[in-house]
This record gives structure tokens, C-alpha cells and sequence, in this order.
């Protein structure tokens, strides 16, 4: 275990526990900064332990990360993402989807004219958006891998709050961007309503995988230390929000830590848990129960402005910093 300074205030600024969250065997602590509010995870697992906590269970098995019949609203939610961001610009361009998954993202910008390239933490992750004929890199994120000034678009959708060092991936990034390019990041929201009620059983918080956890505040500060202005900020998604609710309250009313989640990936532990037919089905029944009222709860949290997840369009400012 390593220990961390708030990346947005000097070395040794103060802070408080936020809360702590027990994994198996394990207790994580967040802590939050008493100079800006930035949540993070202290002390944290180094380079080597992280690793893990990506094991199969995490990126699932064979070409997708989850059940098969999962597949048609994943593409919804993708191309949800492609309208989106197609909102930018006037033609295609070129993007990086930086934590590209299995690469459905950059497949459908692929179709419509653009030239896509993806980074991913393992070689076996990363097979499976270069199965589209996608280039992808594997391993840490370097920017030294492409020229400055490279791409339209740059994304990290749910990614941001992975990063050991996340300032400076965010700083290449904008390097990377053209000017008039644009920066697209999801991130779960630490200020949210969702947050608050779920506490340690809030399915985004995820230690020790999330490093981080971002308010709008913290987020924009952070970006506009690396000269990007803020372009707009969305406090809705139909692919998270309603989801997070979900799992969150099935957690609070004593099922199994996220295990809804857990039936719903394509892996060999889900495989073997799906032999416990009964349970398994009075999960799905009660999740399809309270599904209606979390997709209502996430659109009136979004209009208050304190949904489950934040998803921010930055631009690079036009004046130097």
C-alpha cells in the first residue's frame, strides 16, 4: 500500500475520512481534502497489487464483458455515446477512446467515417477491440505514442476514476488534442444523491479500482488547472444512473454486495452462480421491481443537477496557461 497527496493542493494539505468500505477481508479508506474536496482512496494498493483486482472476473470472459442478451442495450448505450459527441463536430475526425472496453464506441464511429485508436491496461482486454481492426495499445497510457495535436476527440468514458495519476493523463490528453478539439469524460459523481444514501454500499465507489471519486467542482478545477474550458456538463446517463440506483439500494436492503452485477457478467464465477437457479431468480425478479422507480429517481436527480454520474465535454482554452 502507497500513500497520497491530493493531486489539486500542495503536499500536506489536510484532510478528513470520508468512509470506509470493507471488501471481503479487506477495509479501504477515502478521505476527502479539506482544500478542494477531492475524494481518493488513502492508503491505496501500489502498480503491482492493483493488478489484482482486473482479474477475469472483472474484464470477463471470451469477446464480451457481459451476457450475451446484455448486448442490445450496450449498443443503445453506445451509440447513444456517438450522438453525442457527433454533436462536435461537422464531419469525422480522428479519436482516441482512452479504457476503450470491447471497442463498440469506436466501431460505430469507425462506420461512420471516423479513424479510431484505443488504449487499454491489458494485452487480453486490448484483443478484443483490435479484433475490429481497431489499433489498441495496451499497458499505462503514453501520450509519447502519438504526435501532438492529433485528434478531434479524445474520450474516457468511465475511466477517470481508475487512474493512479490522473492529472497527468489528463494533460497529455490535451496535448493530443487539435486545436478546437474536444475532451469527453464520464465519471461517477461523489456529490450526488446516490452517493450520499448508499455510502460504503454505493456501487460506483468500487475501491480499491476507483482511485478517485469527482464532484462537478473538484472535476472542472482539475480541468481548468490543465487549460480546459468547460463546454458542458451532463448530470444524466441512461446507461449508469438508473443502474447505479439499482445496485445501490439491492445493496442496501441486504442481497449480496453487487450481486446483480456479478449475475449479469460473462464470466466463470457468474457461470457457476447461475447452477443457484432460486436465488439468482429472486434477484432478477426484484431487480426488474425497483427498476421502474430508479430510472425515475436518475431523472430527477439529473434536473436537480445531482445525478449518479457526470459526463463533461472540455475544449482547450484559447488563451495560454
Amino acid at each position: 500500500m502507497e500513500e497520497v497527496n491530493c493531486p489539486l493542493c500542495p503536499p500536506g494539505t489536510p484532510t478528513r475520512i470520508f468512509l470506509r468500505s470493507q471488501q471481503g477481508k479487506a477495509l479501504f479508506t477515502y478521505v476527502q481534502c479539506r482544500g478542494c474536496g477531492l475524494v481518493f482512496l488513502r492508503p491505496r494498493p501500489g502498480a503491482a497489487e492493483i493488478q489484482e483486482f482486473y482479474a477475469e472476473d472483472y474484464y470477463g470472459e471470451g469477446s464480451h464483458k457481459f451476457r450475451s442478451w446484455l448486448e442490445v442495450p450496450r449498443n443503445f448505450f453506445a451509440w447513444n455515446r456517438v450522438r453525442r459527441v457527433r454533436k462536435y463536430f461537422s464531419r469525422p475526425g480522428k479519436v482516441l477512446d482512452i479504457g476503450c472496453g470491447q471497442g463498440t464506441f469506436l466501431q460505430m464511429l469507425q462506420n461512420e467515417g471516423w479513424k479510431c485508436w484505443g488504449t487499454e491496461l491489458t494485452e487480453e482486454s486490448a484483443r478484443r477491440t483490435s479484433r475490429l481492426g481497431i489499433p489498441v495499445y495496451a499497458g499505462e497510457f503514453d501520450e509519447n505514442r502519438f504526435p501532438p495535436h492529433s485528434f478531434d476527440l479524445i474520450t474516457l468514458w468511465q475511466v477517470l476514476e481508475h487512474l493512479p495519476d490522473p492529472g497527468k493523463i489528463l494533460k497529455g490528453s490535451s496535448r493530443l488534442l487539435k486545436k478546437g478539439g474536444i475532451l469527453a469524460i464520464s465519471t461517477p459523481n461523489i456529490d450526488s444523491l446516490q452517493a450520499r444514501i448508499s455510502a460504503e454500499q454505493w456501487f460506483h465507489l468500487d475501491p480499491p479500482r476507483h482511485l478517485y471519486l469527482f464532484s462537478p467542482r473538484t472535476l472542472q478545477r482539475m480541468m481548468e488547472s490543465l487549460g480546459l474550458d468547460l463546454l458542458n456538463l451532463r448530470y444524466f446517463s441512461l446507461e449508469q444512473n438508473p443502474y447505479g440506483w439499482l445496485q445501490s439500494l439491492m445493496n442496501l436492503q441486504g442481497f449480496p454486495q453487487n450481486q446483480l452485477y456479478s449475475i449479469l457478467k460473462n464470466t466463470p464465477t457468474s457461470r457457476k452462480r447461475r447452477l443457484f437457479s432460486l436465488q439468482q431468480g429472486k434477484t432478477l425478479l426484484w431487480a426488474a421491481g425497483l427498476l421502474p422507480s430508479c430510472l425515475l429517481l436518475s431523472l430527477a436527480m439529473a434536473w436537480m443537477e445531482k445525478g449518479g454520474t457526470l459526463e463533461a465535454y472540455f475544449r482547450p482554452a484559447d488563451r495560454p496557461r
